[in-house]
């Protein structure tokens, strides 16, 4: 059994969101501990190790050899790639959204991660701070009947540091649903039924029908200009309308010392997480098939291709 407090996690990527939540979270501990870093960059993965002490790997392997556990905040399809490599390993896991591009990627991930017998945590952020707690326990008192969410931003347009080339090629399903998705079915229920309109890289409306008979709908962006609104919901129970403030859930101090002890946690007890790699299939499930529902668009006009078209 691993001592939470000697975990030792090395990380997978140097970019914007490595720098910004992954290193600053791994390092500050207390469950866990910044063993080093390994990027397709070296010189972006040298200054980030360096930055909190950490070792600069100089190969994935490298890293591999230095930890007891690997977090990702690399593109899905490298993740894809690599996150069976460390769970043959013997490595514990610490995944980020979307597992993949594809179920048959995501489902390999949780293969190779049960053949190991190793443990792991998706990095849904907002099931970890006070707001989406509370939210999910409130709506969870009265019977659900429906919600409303919106999650728009201009995420994707240039200039913006998480503009990365997927989240521009792809568009907000693969980015923002996983969020939606993953709450929404928390606090009204499982998802039994999704359905999609709209363009990925323009605005998409996504409904859920859930058990029980509640409906949601969301709004979803990353392409639209202007200031970005929170992820917002709003749910209405027998009870009474029950929100979530996104602001208020993107504020929270203590977010990232509960996503490492909850990892520790599960690593220490060796009982499987809620919202382990078997959580993000679940999800990529759902928006694997929103997407086959939608229309093949015209890349330049970003216009429907009809049936018969060439």
């Amino acid at each position: 059994m691993l001592d939470s407090v000697t975990l030792r996690v090395g990380l997978v990527g140097a970019g914007p969101w490595a720098g910004m939540f992954h290193a600053p979270m791994l390092a500050a501990g207390p469950a866990t501990s910044l063993a080093g870093v390994w990027a397709r960059r070296p010189e972006a993965a040298e200054e980030l190790a360096a930055s909190y002490g950490a070792q600069h790997a100089a190969s994935y392997d490298d890293l591999l050899a230095v930890c007891d556990a690997v977090a990702f905040a690399v593109p899905p399809p490298v993740q894809a790639h690599l996150a069976p490599r460390a769970a043959r390993a013997g490595k514990h896991l610490l995944l980020e959204k979307p597992l993949a591009f594809t179920l048959e990627d995501a489902e390999a991930i949780a293969a190779a991660i049960d053949a190991a017998g190793v443990q792991s945590l998706l990095m849904l952020r907002n099931r970890f701070t006070a707001e989406g707690r509370a939210f999910v326990a409130r709506a969870r008192e009265g019977t659900a009947i429906g919600a409303v969410a919106t999650f728009v931003s201009g995420a994707a347009l240039p200039g913006n540091p998480f503009a990365t080339p997927w989240r521009v090629e792809l568009g907000a399903m693969f980015d923002l649903a996983p969020h939606a998705i993953d709450l929404l079915d928390a606090a009204l229920g499982p998802v039994v039924g999704i359905t999609a309109v709209g363009d990925p890289l323009r605005w998409l409306g996504v409904t859920l029908e859930h058990r029980g008979g509640a409906v949601s709908q969301v709004a979803l962006s990353i392409t639209a200009p202007g200031d970005p609104g929170p992820f917002r919901i709003e749910a209405r129970t027998e009870h009474g309308p029950v929100t979530f403030d996104g602001r208020a859930s993107d504020d929270d101090p203590d977010v990232q010392e509960a996503i490492t002890t909850a990892f520790a946690e599960a690593i220490a007890s060796g009982t499987a997480h809620p919202l382990d790699v078997h959580r993000g299939v679940f999800l990529q499930r759902w928006m694997s098939e929103a997407l086959a529902g939608l229309p093949a668009r015209d890349p330049l006009t970003r216009g429907p291709i009809a049936r018969g078209d060439s």
